[in-house]
């Protein structure tokens, strides 16, 4: 039987399998499923990193690799691929997958079996939605075409649980949003519901048997609290991996609310619990309340968050004895609550009080077991000046090594925003943000496809102001009324030629800029908070809107037309993508840093090209939504007269946004301009220089 190398050279070369059967020869995609190859060989440990931008071609790059190594090793274990987005799992399970598996079979191999993983929380729950619709039903008789909508809407998911994937993103897929008032936190299976989900039940079956399963970050991450998830994986593939330091981070920083704890002892009503023990729990944590808040007002209730540090230190550590107190009874109205649960069926409303009280639990135990990777904190998050217990990691993200190597010793890091800012020689650093040793790196690559579509800029003059300033007595940012007109003017003129995806950065820019071209008469679609953006969708997809505002496409996106040919004409984007402040997390970072016996200055550098890196991976994503096929051409705008030119001085570090192989274009980049009168231009047509 011929080698892994040699069927990957079978299937990927000029003449190959791949090319064959309809597929395209990319010289990049060769090189990344040799290194794939060679990570599944090594008789050990393996460490792949490996960024492959847009149009190297990499899910097929690792995918059929992986089929053929488990095709001609029949003993290894199971292939664990994980993705972020919703997107990239649909591509992979109905599109790639399927190509795949016909290039095993042409290469004389029997494909592996295949199945994707998605958490609970994806599918439908028949009680809870039941629930929800008669309850709307009951609520809303009177509308005759909403309790139509209703009954459809229930129909779909005892359809889909029994017939179908019991998937409700489905539903989204179909209808793009689901009948008014649902929210799909109302319909989806919990964790301690009762599942009357077969659909459900065959996925767990099929992906437990599988050899190679697709699934997402969040259960990877999770993978420990996932029902029959695979105790070892012979490899992990982390696609899409930019995402993991901000996930893991997600999942080891914690707020607890103080309220919510009076919230949760309220809830003991539900379980039959009436014990002396809640009404003193209660009166405690009221006590407790009271006291931070007479120590906020001593301390001039200005600061967002109280530290161990800068005087408070005592004061925090005094508060660990109320917090074990609390805890402690908190554990003992859990107990009672899982007795009642194992001689009654929960309702929806007692299952999502246990999942609180899970996090509450989890949360008051790292605030009191504060070291030098947890910090403790009390958070003011509102004008109200409510408290709140915060736990905060450091290092999170470097949790994230531990987590997979409980699965497996062989581990494939790929994106292609991976690197963010960092040249070759410093790119090896995305290992330690992870929490893998520098040496335990085994392939470190970086590819880019010389030949893939046609992108060309505008860029802003440099008379423009800025987007913003920082309004010190409110303590907010104040969106620039010049560049507002200056932006839409921008948009309008990008409209006049083809459907435009505007990038904004918050809803609340979203709106004014929805205001602005308004008053230029033109029509567009903005997607607004708590909307999700496929709801916009289909008014763009229709042509009744030839611009889509949102501040939610910047990665993940791909608008085709239905035959899958391209739709977008231009991408704009309104401001540099600047990472969201978050003044605890920053401020424990520097602590941490400077516990270390850092220099200051070099602390202050390192948050710094934090900063930067993050600004130049969301940019490159957003960059990256106009190109998704090797005959796309696109016009890339660009609003923010931050973003610099081609030969400005200080063009690094946001011009490593810019794909390697439309460097040229962007030094040949046009220049928007409007004459400084903004009144006269809102009645004029705006120069392009093009």
């Amino acid at each position: 039987m011929s080698s892994l190398a040699e069927l990957i050279h079978t299937a990927f070369n000029p003449h190959g399998v791949v090319v064959s059967l309809g597929g395209r020869y990319v010289k990049e995609q060769y090189q990344y499923a040799q290194a794939v190859g060679e990570a599944l060989m090594r008789p050990d440990d393996a460490l792949a990193i490996i960024e492959a931008e847009t149009g190297v071609g990499k899910s097929l790059g690792y995918l059929i690799p992986s089929l053929i190594f488990l095709s001609i090793r029949p003993d290894a274990n199971q292939i664990i691929i994980s993705t972020f987005t919703r997107l990239l799992q649909k591509q992979i399970m109905h599109k790639d997958m399927p190509f795949a598996i016909e290039v095993v079979k042409a290469l004389g191999l029997v494909p592996a079996s295949c199945a994707y993983r998605m958490g609970r929380q994806a599918f439908f729950c028949l009680d809870r939605t039941a629930y929800v619709v008669e309850k709307l039903k009951g609520k809303f008789s009177h509308d005759d075409a909403y309790c139509e909508q209703l009954d459809s809407f229930l129909a779909f998911a005892v359809d889909s649980c029994k017939n179908g994937t019991g998937l409700w993103l489905d539903w989204l897929e179909d209808y793009y949003s689901f009948p008014e008032r649902v929210h799909s936190r109302d319909i989806c299976l919990l964790y301690d519901g009762r599942i009357n989900n077969d659909a459900y039940i065959r996925h767990i079956n099929q992906a437990a048997s599988a050899r190679l399963l697709l699934t997402n970050h969040a259960t990877l991450i999770g993978h420990d609290q996932v029902t029959d998830f695979s105790e070892s994986a012979y490899m992990v593939i982390a696609d899409e991996a930019h995402h993991l330091d901000r996930l893991m981070a997600e999942r080891s920083n914690k707020i607890l609310p103080m309220a919510r704890i009076n919230y949760l002892l309220s809830c003991a009503k539900d379980f039959d619990v009436d014990a002396p023990y809640v009404k003193e729990t209660r009166s405690f944590v009221n006590h407790w309340l009271g006291s931070v808040q007479q120590y906020d007002k001593t301390n001039g209730s200005y600061q967002d968050f109280y530290i161990s540090s800068e005087g408070h230190k005592q004061w925090l550590t005094d508060q660990v004895d109320f917090a074990a107190h609390v805890e402690a009874n908190l554990r003992h109205l859990e107990k009672d609550c899982r007795s009642y649960q194992k001689n009654n069926s929960l309702n929806h409303t007692q299952v999502e009080c246990l999942e609180q009280l899970d996090e509450a639990l989890i949360t008051l135990a790292h605030w009191r077991a504060s070291n030098d990777y947890l910090y403790r904190a009390v958070l003011f998050s509102d004008n109200m000046r409510n408290p709140s217990l915060a736990v905060v990691n450091p290092i999170a993200s470097r949790l994230f090594a531990h987590t997979v190597k409980r699965l497996t010793s062989r581990i494939m890091i790929t994106s292609a925003t991976l690197f963010d800012n960092r040249p070759d020689d410093k790119a090896i650093a995305v290992a330690g943000d992870l929490g893998f040793a520098h040496e335990a790196v085994t392939c470190l690559l970086r590819l880019t496809p010389s030949i893939y579509g046609e992108m060309r800029f505008v860029l802003p003059s440099k008379d423009v102001s800025v987007p913003t300033s920082y309004d010190r007595d409110n303590r907010c940012n104040r969106f620039n009324h010049y560049w507002l007109k200056y932006t839409a003017a921008m948009i309008r003129e990008a409209s006049k030629t083809g459907p435009t995806l505007v990038l904004t950065y918050s809803f609340e820019e979203t709106r004014l800029m929805k205001e602005q071209l308004a008053g230029l008469g033109v029509k567009c679609t903005a997607q607004e908070a708590g909307t999700r953006l496929m709801e916009c969708l289909p008014e763009f997809l229709s042509g009744d809107s030839n611009i889509l505002i949102t501040p939610s496409g910047w990665d993940g996106l791909n608008i085709r037309t239905q035959d899958n040919r391209q739709l977008l004409q231009h991408v704009l984007i309104t401001r540099i993508p600047n990472a969201p402040k978050n003044e605890l997390e920053e401020y424990v970072a520097k602590e941490y840093m400077l516990s270390k016996n850092m220099p200051p200055h070099i602390v202050d550098n390192i948050l710094w090209l934090k900063q930067n890196n993050y600004c130049v991976r969301v940019l490159k994503q957003g960059i990256g939504r106009g190109v998704r096929s090797p005959e796309d051409s696109i016009i890339i705008w660009i609003a923010d007269p931050r973003m610099p030119y081609f030969n400005s001085p200080k063009a690094k570090p946001l011009i490593n946004a810019i794909p390697v192989r439309f460097l040229n274009n962007y030094a040949q980049a046009a220049v928007f301009s409007a004459d400084d009168d903004m009144s006269l231009v809102m009645d004029q047509s705006v120069a392009v220089i093009l």
